[in-house]
């Protein structure tokens, strides 16, 4: 083996003294994948709008190379509600979902020991909105017309009589929301009879006599904001398997779970910089709008996409999609937020209507004439349900799914061929032929009827035994001979199955609804997400099912549900591992390992390359990206490919290098250690060191370069070994400048934190 560059070998030492490797040690199933923080139950359900169904686009903005590391200090505390006088008054649906999201979390943690519904000391109680406003013995805790003076805020000030809580003090942000939501409560108009009313804020009140939170959940009128039925729903979950929760991750820990989970990057450090210097109450809502409206977005959901319906492959082959218009069909239809079953049966029909729609004709197209290829993807890909085993008998373990099913999904599109035409690929299909059987593993035959799961067959005239059907012009539609274009049966297969099956199939909505929660909360609701069968039961199957008529309901708005995930409580708990941790029931976030898109991009970003267009080759990334962790996958293990790429890859070590990134171009030019230290660590990992961390990495970059580091001593392992592998030992070099070996250094320490767990992983 020959010696490591010298280079390599700082970042091994590097490596071994601060992350002992973490790239072998860290995944899903060794508990970084569950990582938790406290909330409080999610009531709200009566808020009569669904914020959002308006999307404002926005793309983030240009970022300078670096900043000084005192404009990126991250507040004491995360608030979504600093006080403001000049907020906006906000309806009362709005101050609800802000309570929920922001208040009475606050009030759980540090309240409720005393004054939950059932331990109210003095008669007050603080579960709801409208309990504050009650009161108790000293009267409404709430006073609208004196914000300053009421009781919820003056207890909680450090010299307050009967201070609150007991036994310790808010910190000032803490308060400042206290306020702040005061502010904007004095500002709200409330219904003359808001208070005689059930408060929307309670499940208890939401269920009748002898109801589970389930069985209520189903009876729940669609309509209602979907970020709080999620949150009702997960903490039912909790409730009945004595789960405790976490907290709500930080604001510094949400803008990058957003932008990662969005836009399929980690934001840049003028990104963050200006979400976290931002006092709006509504600060998060604001981001995930700004997000789901950008360019980027559009961007990242069709790669995502292209992922899940087609899968990764060669750099030609992605050419070959690229140049049929797959992915601008894809980018076009998610910006502008296209129903998805629109989306859906544009790919299954492929009789493009539109220029941008030529692109669907590539899902069916890409499997070269292969029926059952198309009929398994079909099913996985838009149903969430694997047939494939249904192929020689009925499912072993899903008694719903037939061999019936298998068969007639594949003579729904047997009739179909793949054709060339001036105006690219087409699928052309006949009238006639496409009648076969099927035999099961005890030899009995049945015809293959056009039936799928949940659907009777449907009826289609079946020639007679041995009668020879005949090609006739009077069984298509009129064409004219001039079109390229393929001719149209009158009776189409494909399209009947569009119509008649995949229209309105309730799989459909609850298989994308699945698959989604699974990209921004880590699982399915059913896993794996393409399992939607009997045998793999819904951890929350209410929600599910709930989640699925109400994206059905809203005409399939692929935004709006990505919306109602990423502002719901579940989604925004933090990563902090816990005893209670548990993947399946949501307690905490669960830590994603970033897809390898998502981590090439995140690459660039952190390190601030020079000539980015270098590095934005089809070639590199398609290598990258058959590498690194899949769209979805359901288990993630890290290889030994990886490792070698990650260690001593050379294309690694030429992107962190002061020659190649203007990050690190800039730190090097710093002459205090400690914040070279700092300004590697919040451009890397978006946040600042902790004080081990900042001596630990100071004593590293300003220690003094070993000559056994610069010049290894050569491997007595194998003498055979040494003599073929080793080329002749060279004169030993000087010393390296320290400049230089400073540079080396902070190199190593910059691939150290990019290959570390924390920045591989979105938590």
């Amino acid at each position: 083996m020959q010696a490591l560059p010298t280079r390599s070998l700082r970042r091994y030492s590097c490596a071994i003294t601060f992350l002992v490797l973490p790239w072998l040690v860290a995944s899903p199933s060794t508990g970084y994948s569950q990582v938790s923080s406290e909330i409080s139950r999610a009531e709200t359900l009566a808020a009569e709008t669904v914020p959002g169904d308006t999307d404002p686009a926005g793309d983030p903005e240009t970022p300078p190379a670096i900043l000084p590391a005192e404009e990126v200090e991250e507040p004491s505390v995360d608030s979504q509600l600093p006080a403001t006088s000049s907020a906006p008054g906000p309806d009362l649906a709005k101050l609800e979902t802000i309570w929920e999201q922001s208040l009475r979390p606050l009030l759980v943690e540090n309240c409720f020991e005393c004054h939950r519904a059932s331990e109210h000391s003095g008669q007050l109680e603080l579960e709801t909105i409208a309990s504050l406003l009650r009161g108790g013995l000293s009267g409404p805790a709430i006073d609208p017309q004196s914000v300053e003076q009421s009781l919820l805020l003056t207890v909680l000030l450090p010299d307050a009589v009967g201070h609150m809580p007991p036994e310790g003090q808010l910190t000032d942000a803490e308060i400042e929301l206290v306020q702040g939501w005061l502010t904007l409560f004095a500002s709200a108009s409330l219904p003359e009879d808001w208070l005689d009313s059930p408060s929307p804020t309670s499940p208890t009140q939401q269920k009748q006599d002898g109801e589970t939170t389930g069985q209520a959940l189903q009876r729940l009128p669609l309509g209602l904001n979907p970020s709080q039925v999620i949150d009702l729903a997960t903490e039912a979950a909790w409730q009945a398997n004595e789960l405790q929760p976490t907290k709500l991750t930080s604001d510094a820990s949400f803008v990058r779970r957003v932008y990662l989970d969005l836009v399929g990057r980690i934001p840049t450090q003028q990104e963050r910089a200006n979400y976290l210097a931002s006092t709006a109450f509504d600060k998060r809502e604001q981001l995930v709008d700004q997000l789901l409206g950008s360019d980027e977005h559009a961007s990242h959901l069709a790669t995502v996409l292209d992922a899940i319906l087609i899968g990764r492959t060669s750099d030609r082959e992605v050419k070959r999609r690229q140049s049929s218009g797959w992915f601008d069909f894809l980018t076009h239809s998610i910006a502008e937020n296209r129903p998805w079953n629109e989306v859906a049966q544009a790919m299954l029909e492929a009789r493009p209507q539109t220029e941008l729609d030529r692109g669907a004709v590539w899902y069916l197209y890409s499997r070269k004439d292969k029926h059952q290829d198309i009929a398994e993807a079909i099913s996985k890909d838009l149903f969430g349900v694997q047939i494939d085993c249904a192929q020689c008998h009925d499912h072993p373990l899903a008694d719903e799914i037939k061999q019936a099913h298998y068969w007639g999904l594949v003579a729904f599109f047997n009739r179909s061929t793949n054709v060339d035409t001036p105006q690219g690929p087409r699928i052309a299909e006949a009238a006639i032929g496409g009648f076969s059987e099927f035999a099961n593993l005890r030899g009995q035959s049945s015809p293959n009827r056009l039936v799928f799961l949940q659907t009777e067959p449907l009826p289609e005239a079946r020639p007679a035994e041995g009668e020879k059907e005949e090609e006739r012009d009077d069984l298509y539609e009129p064409h004219s001979k001039e079109s390229a274009e393929p001719k149209v049966p009158k009776f189409s297969r494909r399209k009947a199955f569009v119509e008649e099956v995949f229209s309105g199939h309730p799989l459909v909505a609850k298989a994308m609804v699945n698959r989604m929660w699974g990209w921004m909360l880590g699982r399915g609701l059913v896993h794996p997400v393409n399992a939607l069968d009997s045998f793999h039961p819904a951890s929350h199957p209410e929600l599910l099912d709930w989640l699925a008529r109400d994206f059905e309901h809203s005409n399939y708005n692929l935004r709006r549900l990505l919306r109602s995930m990423a502002l719901s409580r579940t989604y925004q708990l933090d990563s902090s591992l816990t005893a209670s941790s548990d993947p399946k029931w949501f307690t905490s976030a669960l830590a994603k390992p970033l897809t390898a898109e998502s981590l090439y991009q995140s690459f660039q970003v952190a390190l601030d390359l020079k000539h980015p267009e270098h590095w934005d080759t089809l070639d590199r990334k398609t290598a990258f990206a058959n590498l690194f962790p899949d769209v979805l996958a359901e288990e993630s293990l890290s290889n030994v490919s990886q490792g070698l790429w990650l260690t001593n890859g050379p294309q690694l070590q030429e992107m962190a290098s002061v020659e190649h990134s203007n990050t690190l171009s800039q730190v090097s030019q710093l002459s205090e250690t400690r914040e070279v230290v700092t300004q590697l660590f919040v451009k890397i990992l978006g946040r600042h060191p902790t004080d081990e961390e900042v001596s630990e990495c100071t004593n590293y970059l300003e220690a003094s370069p070993s000559p056994s580091s610069a010049n290894p001593a050569p491997d007595q392992s194998s003498a055979l070994t040494e003599k073929i592998e080793r080329p002749p030992s060279p004169r030993v070099p000087p010393p390296q400048p320290s400049s230089q070996a400073r540079q080396l250094k902070i190199e190593g320490l910059a691939w150290a934190l990019l290959t570390s767990a924390e920045f591989r992983f979105n938590h």
